[in-house]
């Protein structure tokens, strides 16, 4: 048998049970890929918070528009912020009114009782204690700036629930990997179980049982890279169309553009990486436990 077939030596003889495994595998590694992407994307429930989220910056009654405004520019100019939008008087009156229908009463003589205001928006990765104090204390020294509302006790108690949930959600992710390890050290005793005669009639032939073993297991890693890439992909497609046309997707994941972002392909390279590594150290595992050494 020549050098090269070793590295598929499962396949070579016995390629009806590898493809049913190798699908089996394709189909847990997509299922993995999408909780991770889903999980990377979103931040847990970060975005979904970030977009529900807002810290309001109330001006000083007669405050000029374009102070409003630069103000607002300014603070959007922070690290955590993602969107800063000036509100005049005009629109903050259009706002009241909406949500309290009845009280239009309480402009008299055409004089708005209420102030212009800023409203902010975090990025995802700064739905923090650390995110909104430093929106807080960018605000609060303005002199323009009467009041600045971010939530108090309650947004407190919100973001230690939020942690608590993203490690669930983790939690959850990794349940999914163990389990994955489970399959495949149960797929992968059961391959070197079939390969007992083979390597048993290799062996008496002057192969080197350490040499089937070593070239089996970076066979598996190549293999692995190739499921891993193509579940990824996968994964990512399903879910750039779903983020796309799902506004609830949408909401708890994020745009499909900001699927593009060079700053998920890391993760993404390391998934992968991960993914065939465990498929190779999984091979390497089940042909110890078969063909143990010393035997």
């Amino acid at each position: 048998m020549s050098v090269p077939s070793l590295w598929w030596i499962d396949w070579t003889l016995h390629g009806g049970p590898m493809r049913r495994e190798t699908a089996g595998r394709f189909l847990f590694c997509f299922l993995a890929a999408l909780y991770f992407l889903a999980m990377l994307l979103s931040g847990g429930v970060d975005r979904f918070l970030a977009g529900q989220y807002t810290i309001s910056a109330i001006l000083h009654i007669g405050v000029p528009d374009d102070e409003g405004r630069g103000i607002a520019g300014k603070v959007a100019a922070l690290p955590p912020v993602r969107e800063a939008r000036y509100h005049d008087p005009e629109q903050a009156w259009e706002e009241f009114r909406a949500a309290y229908p009845g009280l239009e009463s309480l402009r008299g003589e055409g004089r708005n009782p209420l102030p212009g205001y800023v409203e902010v928006r975090l990025r995802p990765g700064w739905m923090s204690d650390e995110g909104i104090a430093e929106v807080r204390s960018a605000l609060e020294p303005v002199s323009r700036v009467e009041k600045v509302l971010t939530g108090g006790d309650v947004m407190r108690s919100l973001l230690r629930m939020k942690r608590w949930a993203n490690v669930l959600l983790w939690s959850g992710f990794a349940l999914v990997c163990v389990v994955f390890l489970a399959i495949l050290l149960m797929q992968e005793k059961a391959r070197t179980a079939r390969l007992l005669p083979e390597v048993s009639f290799l062996a008496g032939r002057g192969v080197p049982e350490g040499r089937i073993a070593s070239m089996r297991t970076a066979g598996a890693v190549v293999a692995g890279i190739l499921v891993a890439l193509l579940a990824t992909g996968l994964a990512w497609a399903a879910l750039f169309l779903a983020a796309r046309h799902l506004p609830p997707v949408r909401v708890a994941v994020g745009s499909a553009e900001e699927m593009f972002d060079a700053g998920f392909l890391l993760p993404a390279a390391l998934f992968i990486l991960c993914a065939a590594m465990l498929q190779g150290l999984a091979s390497l595992a089940g042909w110890r436990a078969t063909f143990p050494k010393g035997r």
